[in-house]
């Protein structure tokens, strides 16, 4: 009898010590590191391609549908992604996603010509689609409504993070394997591992975690209680077209997203063939310019809650900020056609990287125009039109470079003209009014 109540005694502790105090804001970290591995693989092509391009002898323009292949089935995913989350919930498509892509990956150092390679990145595109949604689905039931706005500028932070680091890991495990085709497979397989550990660590129900405390898991029951319905809702989010806002919302979205991706699929390129900078150091200043935006997003992320914390009205911080964002990006991008070294190119490019990733405010105002229950879906049309440009720009860029003989000058009015329009777009929103019918 006695020995029964110390076994019992010490499963008691045993369960006791598995609980993991805040265990939400764990859970946000592995949310962040999801995105870090997104942007790792998604940069890895762009980081590989001045060997894959000298490797498979591939042209300017057509280096620009490669690295636009991803886009292609990736904004497909989008709704149908939604979808899938909402019906097999975050914790089986999250973690069947990163195994999916994770395989992808490795097989993409198999290639042999540009259709096979394609049909790698649009494949990569159809697993990593739903991702996103199921992480924001997922944090959602984690974070209370005032930890959201941070909470998802930092996990988007995750993007540039995981690009800056992707240019030194990629580049370091090709110096390292000597061959880009076995880095390929490596991080694949860090993918794979990553993926694992997601259907290990998440619950789609946080209450039924094995590892969260009573008094956590009371705190977030309240969350159904905050997110209730809004009764004077629109039927459906295509009503809310009728204002000027969420079109607003796109059109901003597309510059920011025309020069992300730019910045994102041709930046290695740009380094390493126009300022001729060796392969190792392309890694370094990949790290410099991605970091850079990584920077840039929590610094505007925290000055915005600051302001409105402080007072300052809604609309007076997010015009600012976004506004002065587009002109940065635009001034700083056009003046390095205007300088003659590679390090004041490069460093004017991370300028022009830090003032996008302000950008990560937009996704905090879907929730600012719609009712509670139409969020996802403004979202979900505003992250598309964000890949149309996605899909677009990468082929417009390697055409320009092609037809002008190697040259980005015209590339780079391009993005200008971009952050312009990022720029009109965003003073033109009305983030202090919730569209309701």
């Amino acid at each position: 009898m006695q020995a029964d109540q110390v076994k019992t005694e010490g499963n008691v502790q045993k369960q006791a010590r598995l609980r993991v105090p805040g265990l939400r804001w764990w859970m946000f970290s592995f949310f962040i590191l999801v995105m870090i591995i997104n942007y790792i693989d998604r940069s890895s092509l762009s980081i590989a391609m001045p060997l894959i391009g000298k490797d498979l002898h591939i042209s300017s323009l057509t280096t620009g549908v490669i690295l636009s292949s991803f886009g292609w089935t990736y904004a497909l995913m989008q709704l149908p992604g939604g979808w899938l989350v909402d019906k097999l919930k975050p914790r089986k498509v999250v973690s069947t996603s990163l195994i999916g892509w994770g395989i992808i990956e490795g097989l993409t150092g198999f290639v042999g010509g540009v259709a096979s390679l394609v049909g790698m990145r649009m494949l990569l595109g159809v697993f990593e689609g739903p991702v996103q949604n199921g992480a924001n689905s997922s944090l959602t039931r984690w974070l209370r409504k005032h930890e959201r706005a941070r909470g998802s500028t930092l996990v988007d932070g995750g993007g540039p993070l995981g690009t800056a680091f992707g240019g030194l890991l990629v580049t370091g495990l090709i110096v390292w394997l000597g061959t880009w085709r076995l880095a390929f497979g490596a991080v694949g397989l860090l993918t794979v591992l990553i993926g694992v550990l997601a259907w290990v660590l998440m619950r789609d129900n946080p209450a039924e975690h094995p590892m969260i405390t009573q008094e956590e898991a009371a705190y977030l029951d309240k969350i159904e209680t905050e997110d209730g319905r809004d009764e004077n809702a629109y039927p459906s989010s295509i009503h809310y077209f009728k204002h000027a806002s969420p079109w607003m919302l796109l059109l901003a979205f597309f510059g920011y997203d025309a020069v992300l991706y730019g910045l994102l699929t041709w930046a290695p390129s740009y380094v390493s063939k126009v300022q001729h900078v060796s392969f190792g150091m392309t890694g370094i200043w990949t790290f410099v310019i991605f970091g850079a935006g990584f920077v840039g997003e929590l610094f505007a992320g925290q000055l915005a809650d600051r302001l409105i914390r402080a007072g300052a009205s809604v609309n007076a911080v997010m015009r600012t900020l976004l506004g002065f964002a587009g002109v940065g990006v635009a001034v700083a991008i056009i003046l390095v056609n205007y300088v003659s070294t590679p390090t004041a190119a490069i460093l004017l490019i991370s300028l022009a990287n830090f003032f996008l990733r302000w950008g990560g405010l937009y996704w905090s105002v879907p929730a600012r125009l719609a009712a509670n229950q139409h969020v996802g879906q403004l979202t979900g049309a505003m992250n598309f039109s964000g890949n149309v440009a996605g899909i677009l720009v990468p082929i417009l860029v390697g055409w320009i470079v092609q037809q002008s003989g190697g040259s980005f000058v015209g590339v780079f009015v391009m993005f200008a003209v971009a952050g312009l329009l990022m720029a009109v777009s965003s003073v033109a929103i009305n983030y202090s009014r919730k569209l309701t019918s």
